[in-house]
């Protein structure tokens, strides 16, 4: 059974709880977050392996989250979901340590494979 902690980001209830549950499914331990600030406050809180990530969210987007958690000293590794990519976005994100870049609409299998080569 998987052992990442996943913590889900994304300002669209509909989708967090989508990917929580497919995650959960899968046997990942997940837990949600409405926006980056709340995300921080739970990286603060919870060694997560793994955040999965909207990079287009309102006042802190999933960018600006990513160098603020490695700012406060988190190693969680990062993974980036839009559905607006773009070049420029997407060299942003691994610029500022991202380890992937995913178009949404997510296919749950492509989100559970790259946590396999995480693992």
């Amino acid at each position: 059974m998987p052992e990442l902690q996943v913590l889900v980001v994304d300002d669209e209830p509909a989708i967090r709880q989508v990917l929580a549950a497919a995650l959960g499914k899968a046997g990942y331990a997940t837990e949600v977050a409405a926006s980056g600030a709340e995300a921080l406050a739970k990286l603060d809180k919870t060694p997560f392996d793994v955040v999965l990530s909207d990079v287009f969210m309102p006042v802190m987007d999933g960018i600006e989250l990513l160098k603020q958690a490695r700012a406060r000293g988190h190693g969680a590794t990062f993974i980036m979901v839009t559905a607006f990519a773009s070049v420029d976005s997407a060299i942003d994100a691994i610029k500022a340590g991202a380890w992937d870049y995913i178009t949404k609409p997510v296919r749950h299998e492509e989100i559970l494979h790259r946590l396999e080569q995480i693992e």
